[in-house]
Parts: structure tokens; C-alpha cells; sequence
């Protein structure tokens, strides 16, 4: 049975321990002065994308604040819901060649890419096909059913196809492509973009389709998910079929995942910095600093999305004038510096050559967080543990768990003093890999 357990791509090894990223959206209504509004954006063609001018362009500044707060990849909306490409397209007419910003000749794909490389974060791109507002095309489909609208459609799909080329044939090794709410089916009114990524970025994580999702959506835009969140799945897919299951019960399956799922599906957790006071800003608006999270909820959001198995995507966005704001930057490195400070040194660390998962600790140190790993390589193994205190000569069960995966981050409610603190491992399909077990 030791066969049959999933185990990740290297892909998906490196999207695990890369552990955060940020999903950077930009589009044409952060310079439209009013607030962002989705649903308007997708019926509403822009009538003039020469509102996009952003003087002060700086994708360096994004990606310095991104690694700031222990961002280890980038995502770049290259279109959203407009249509509108931030690119040198080809395929896509309404793109930055269309516009009078740096004469026609801007690519922010391209200089995202270049930040992305020379501060060491690795690049990825999104690229919003679902809907098109510029084009008519909504949830994926064209209205109608007459002869032009079939042959509108077949052009639609042969752009985005030819869209995704570009991107995969441009713009050296990308981490990831993330198609958002999906690439639909290319049996239906889905582009057959699959094979084109398999052909031009073999490494590349591919998220997602009917066909394929190299990870999962956790459930909610909260940034978090709940414990546990195994890495298995029972569907090649993740949401893109079968929707009753896996929307049912608010999307339990899509949160939790299943520890006798087939397929290697990692939970993402995903929310944007700028989601306090009733804010939920994927996109810069003006005057809404007061959005932007605080600390504490910055920190939460940490231990419930790394420290439950799951890797992070923060959205941030580049105001007006092309840099991230203030307010954004201070919160990212405040945020990126309590993990450091918190996570920097442990109060004591097994030491794996020891056949029980026992440390010693030296007197008078307490401690309040205990980190756990598995070498998920070899897939996810452990299914139940406990973790117990020697406290006074005495065993206590300070913790019980069930999945590990990559990190497991466990919280005291508050710090206790032990001379020993031991894992055992209750139930595991095979022999228990563990490879971290520290105190904090």
C-alpha cells in the first residue's frame, strides 16, 4: 500500500516549501478614481484604456516589498476581467501597445519578470480568460447561438490560447500560471491551453482546469484554512467538476482535502493585505489605507495557513502611480520580520538521530509554539499524533493532531516549562518520516 500514497512534482515541493507568495493585480480600474467594482467590470467594456498611466512605475518596489514580508514567488495579473493585457501582444490587440503610456511600447510582464529574477523571487503569471468584458465574453462564453457568435467564439479561444504561448514562450522559466476561476473545459468554451504549457514550461505549476491542478483553492479568500489540510485529493481536478461535491458544505473537501485522496492537490490559502475594516480590495482604490491589515491579523493568518499545511498567496496591488502604497509596504515588513523574529531561534530542536521524536530542554526556557515537518517528498504518512510534556516528572498531552504535511505549526494558549517534550506518532500509513520537530 506504500506505493500508492501520493507524492508531489518537484513543482509542487517548491510551491509547498516557498511556503508565501503575492498575487500582484493590476488592471485599468485602479485609475479609474472610484472604487473597484467586480460586477460592473465585467459587464462595462473601459471606453478608453489610456486611463492606464502610472508615472511612476516601479516593479522593483513591488517585489522588494513582496520579499520583504517572505514573499518566495510573484504573481502578475497579465489580463483580468477587462481584457486588457499588460503585455506586447501579439494575439491581443488591447494590450499595452494600444495605449499612449511609454509610447506604446511598455511591457510590465516583462519588467515584473526582470524584478522577480534580480531580487530572487521566482515569477509566476495570471491569466484571467473567464471574463472579458472589452470582448463580450462572459463566464467563459459568448451570448448567443447564431453562426457568428459560434465563430466569435472558436476566435476568442484561438486568442487565448495564442495569449498563452506568448506568455510561456517569452519570458524564460515561469513558477506558475494560474488561470483564475479556471480555463473551463476545451471540450466546452475552454481554450486547449494544457498541452501548451506542458510543451513551453514543463516545471511549470499548472492551476487550473477540467484537466489538471498542480493545487487546490482553499475554500475562502481568508488566507487561511482549517486544521487539517491534507495535501491529497480524491479528483485530478480541483473544482473545475463535480462542483456538487466539492462546493458542498461550503467547501469542506477544498479545505480539508482527503488523507486517502490519489492525487497530490496542496491547499492554497488566499487573501488580499488590504481586507480590515470591511475591506476585501483586490485592487487599489484610493483613500483606503485603513484597509490594509494589522499585525496581529497579519500573524493569524500565518500560523493558520503555513502552520496548517498550506502555502499563502497575499494579494497586493500597485496603486495609481505604479508603486505598491506606504501603508502596504510598512505592514509587509513589520509582518515579514515578526515571523523572522519569532521563528528565528529555537528554545530546542530534535536532533534526528535519535529514534524517538524526544527533546531535551534545558531549564527554565518555556516555550509556546512547537513546529513539526514531515519529508513530504515521501508523501503524507502520519495520520494521528500527540505531542506530551514532562512537565514536574509528569507526561501531559500538551497537543493532539492528525495531519503534519509539510508544516505543522501547533500554538500553546499560553507558554509552559517542561524538561522534555516527545511526539508520538498514533497511527501513520508507513513508517513516520519526520524531519523538523522544534520549540519556539
Amino acid at each position: 500500500a506504500q506505493n500508492e500514497i501520493p507524492k508531489p512534482t518537484p513543482s509542487q515541493l517548491a510551491w509547498q516549501r516557498a511556503e508565501v507568495g503575492v498575487l500582484i493585480s493590476y488592471d485599468l480600474p485602479v485609475f479609474q478614481g472610484t472604487p473597484y467594482n467586480q460586477a460592473q467590470n465585467r459587464i462595462t467594456p473601459f471606453n478608453n484604456a489610456n486611463i492606464f498611466n502610472p508615472t511612476q512605475l516601479n516593479t522593483d518596489q513591488w517585489i522588494q516589498a513582496a520579499k520583504a514580508g517572505g514573499a518566495k514567488f510573484a504573481v502578475l495579473t497579465v489580463t483580468h476581467e477587462t481584457g486588457f493585457a499588460l503585455y506586447q501582444s501579439d494575439a491581443n490587440p488591447y494590450c499595452m501597445k494600444a495605449i499612449k503610456f511609454q509610447n506604446g511600447k511598455g511591457d510590465i510582464v516583462r519588467d515584473f519578470v526582470n524584478s522577480c529574477r534580480k531580487y530572487g523571487l521566482e515569477p509566476g503569471i495570471y491569466v484571467g480568460i473567464r471574463w472579458n468584458s472589452y470582448l463580450g465574453v462572459h463566464d467563459f462564453k459568448i451570448e448567443g447561438t447564431s453562426e457568428f457568435v459560434k465563430r466569435r467564439q472558436a476566435a476568442y479561444k484561438n486568442m487565448c490560447e495564442q495569449m498563452v504561448t506568448e506568455l510561456c514562450t517569452r519570458y524564460g522559466k515561469l513558477f506558475m500560471i494560474w488561470f483564475d476561476g479556471g480555463a473551463d473545459d476545451p471540450s466546452r468554451n475552454g481554450p486547449n491551453i494544457l498541452p501548451i504549457v506542458t510543451k513551453y514550461q514543463p516545471n511549470c505549476l499548472f492551476y487550473h482546469n477540467a484537466q489538471k491542478a498542480d493545487f487546490r483553492w482553499g475554500g475562502s479568500e481568508s488566507g487561511t484554512v482549517p486544521y487539517p489540510s491534507w495535501s491529497s485529493f480524491p479528483f485530478v481536478f480541483s473544482h473545475a467538476a463535480k462542483q456538487e461535491t466539492v462546493f458542498a458544505n461550503n467547501f469542506s473537501l477544498l479545505k480539508t482535502g482527503d488523507p486517502n485522496g490519489k492525487y497530490w492537490m496542496p491547499a492554497m490559502s488566499d487573501a488580499p493585505l488590504r481586507g480590515h475594516k470591511g475591506g476585501h480590495d483586490w485592487f487599489w482604490n484610493p483613500n483606503e489605507d485603513h484597509h490594509v491589515n494589522p499585525l496581529d491579523k497579519m500573524m493569524n493568518m500565518y500560523y493558520g495557513s503555513v502552520g496548517h499545511n498550506s502555502t499563502l498567496i497575499l494579494g497586493i496591488t500597485p496603486d495609481n502611480r505604479g508603486r505598491i502604497p506606504d501603508a502596504d509596504v510598512s505592514r509587509l515588513n513589520e509582518w515579514g520580520d515578526s515571523i523572522k523574529k519569532v521563528f528565528k531561534t529555537p528554545i530546542a530542536i530534535w536532533n534526528n538521530k535519535n529514534k524517538g521524536f524526544t527533546i531535551n530542554i534545558s531549564s527554565g526556557k518555556s516555550f509556546s509554539k512547537i513546529v513539526l515537518q514531515e519529508n513530504i517528498q515521501e508523501g503524507e504518512r502520519v495520520r494521528s499524533f500527540v505531542i506530551e510534556a514532562n512537565i514536574n516528572g509528569e507526561w501531559k498531552t500538551i497537543k493532539e493532531g492528525s495531519c503534519i504535511g509539510h508544516k505543522y505549526i501547533g500554538l500553546l494558549d499560553a507558554p509552559i516549562k517542561a524538561s522534555e517534550v516527545r511526539v508520538v506518532v498514533k497511527e501513520s500509513t508507513s513508517a513516520p518520516l519526520i524531519q523538523t520537530f522544534a520549540l519556539y
